[in-house]
């Protein structure tokens, strides 16, 4: 590992360019990127496909359709950090190697699935969401339905404000607390990052909504190129269930890259990560030398 030769420039980088970015890297490891997604949002599409279950003998009702696939999209975007974790820690082993690899990648992030379950599956409201989900679906669930829209705007106010709680749990794999407190711990680091610079995390989380007619036209692509070629215009459980999360799994990783390279460009501007970069490298070669 050569800290000063990353396979993606160090370098302050505009909203545009991030974005543009995140396609070029999506490009250049499609594959593992598809295959790191894959490997979890098909669990919890099996997943959600079991807790909407209450709705199935309902489907053809256009109501219902609707409910269904309104909920399908609300377990997707509450799933979205905690299902791309494997995305960040691909790019995170690419960033430092030529060749990604699997094996390196997995070695470590075992002992970090405790602190990736409270922070966020549990506090992030991803396993109370899908519950919450599950209860809409009951006969009289209409009652739940406000208390998952608060749900909702707690992890969505949560995102915008400290968007990287994943990345510093994955990345910096800092401990959950610590009884010295000078030991930099998840809570720490995530408010150090974050508490400064507010008012940009507020900004990028407006330009992230850039998400949402990005997942429309994918999903309305795949539903009409369904229709022209097998002339299938129902919504129906291959749509529901297959299509329509197959065509926001997929903006979910281009997300989730669009994300690791903010907090990359965040951690440039605010601790001049280049130049730590570059004192480590050096570190690494005099150790080298005297050995």
């Amino acid at each position: 590992m050569q800290f000063d030769k990353t396979q993606i420039a160090i370098r302050e980088r505009g909203l545009l360019e991030l974005f543009d970015l995140g396609l070029l890297v999506g490009k250049r490891y499609a594959a593992r990127i598809l295959v790191a997604t894959a490997a979890v949002a098909i669990p919890f599409m099996a997943l959600n496909v079991a807790l909407l279950w209450n709705l199935r003998p309902d489907l053809p009702s256009d109501v219902t359709t609707a409910q269904y696939g309104f909920l399908m999209v609300i377990l997707i975007y509450l799933e979205a950090p905690l299902a791309t974790a494997l995305v960040t820690l691909m790019l995170g082993d690419a960033m430092f190697h030529d060749k990604p690899d699997w094996k390196r990648m997995l070695s470590a992030p075992f002992a970090l699935i405790p602190r990736m379950f409270w922070l966020v599956a549990i506090l992030r409201g991803v396993v109370p969401g899908m519950a919450l989900v599950f209860l809409c679906t009951l006969e009289d669930g209409e009652a739940w339905g406000f208390f998952l829209f608060l749900l909702i705007a707690y992890a969505t106010i949560l995102r915008g404000v400290r968007p990287f709680l994943g990345e510093i749990i994955l990345l910096d794999r800092n401990p959950l607390w610590a009884k010295d407190a000078n030991t930099m711990t998840i809570g720490r680091r995530s408010a150090a990052l974050h508490n400064p610079n507010f008012g940009d995390m507020v900004i990028r989380a407006m330009a992230s909504t850039l998400s949402l007619p990005l997942a429309a036209a994918i999903c309305l692509n795949i539903w009409a190129l369904r229709g022209y070629l097998f002339g299938q215009w129902g919504w129906d459980a291959m749509m529901l269930d297959v299509l329509l999360p197959i065509s926001l799994w997929l903006v979910a990783a281009y997300m989730a890259v669009a994300r690791f390279l903010s907090y990359l460009d965040l951690r440039i501007r605010r601790e001049g990560w280049e130049v730590e970069l570059v004192v480590r490298a050096e570190a690494n070669r005099w150790k080298g030398i005297v050995a």
